[in-house]
């Protein structure tokens, strides 16, 4: 054979022994391990993130607060046999009572907490007590037991609103009635002149307004921009609507 012919040989002998290695490929590379602490933990998906975090459990306080929230008597008793207060407020300084009153609206619980030595005339950070949550949400045998058992009828909250006001913006006539009972003055003021009968009118609770006025709220009075109830009135709330002051 020719040195040509040998040289053509090698190369072809030297082309078909490199196939394989190329078909093959480059190496793969090494497996990425994903940081320590992130398999399989929870992840804060409501925040759209995707770190890591690990939930603080509640302490004993919190596991109270919310079962009174829940109305769940049971879980109350246990947080108790195992040291919590029903002196415990949350983060908004609301008492288990003022919760019992907002959230769970049931007289049976007030009573209980009540009984177990819980405070019922607490306000929360913004003044409203137990009275003022009864009121707004027209809870009157609640609002009655809060007032027989020595809640405040007038006291006011960082607006300088009664429980009264409470009753006349949520409409509340027969809870109107019960505070003027036990003593609420109809036509006090808050911190921008209003009354109980000015803000009701004004959002056209004819109910309530015309109950105030029964019990001797003055419609004469004026807000701190020199209207009266009747000027302040939405439409058509009859009761606001006699004749105009002179």
């Amino acid at each position: 054979m020719s040195r040509r012919a040998r040289a053509g040989l090698l190369s072809v002998v030297l082309a078909a022994s490199s196939v394989p290695a190329l078909a093959a490929g480059p190496s793969p590379s090494p497996a990425v391990t994903p940081p320590a602490g992130t398999l399989g933990g929870p992840r804060n998906r409501a925040l759209g993130l995707g770190e890591p975090r690990d939930p603080e459990p509640f302490t004993l306080e919190q596991r109270l607060l919310e079962a009174v929230r829940q109305n769940d008597r049971a879980t109350i008793e246990r947080a108790i046999e195992r040291g919590a207060t029903l002196a415990a407020k949350d983060d908004l300084q609301r008492s288990t009572v003022l919760l019992a009153v907002k959230d769970a609206g049931d007289l049976g619980l007030v009573r209980w907490l009540h009984e177990k030595g819980a405070a019922l005339d607490e306000p929360d950070l913004g003044g409203r007590t137990p009275l003022s949550f009864a009121a707004a949400l027209g809870h009157r045998e609640i609002a009655r037991y809060l007032v027989e058992h020595g809640a405040a009828v007038d006291r006011r909250d960082m607006n300088q609103r009664t429980a009264l006001f409470q009753a006349a913006l949520g409409n509340h006539p027969d809870v109107i009635a019960l505070l003027a009972e036990h003593g609420a003055d109809p036509n006090v003021r808050d911190k921008f002149q209003d009354t109980p009968l000015i803000v009701a009118c004004a959002k056209g609770n004819a109910a309530a307004a015309a109950r105030l006025l029964a019990l001797g709220a003055d419609p004469g009075l004026r807000d701190q921009e020199g209207r009266t109830a009747r000027e302040r009135s939405a439409p058509g709330t009859a009761p606001c609507l006699g004749p105009a002051p002179e």
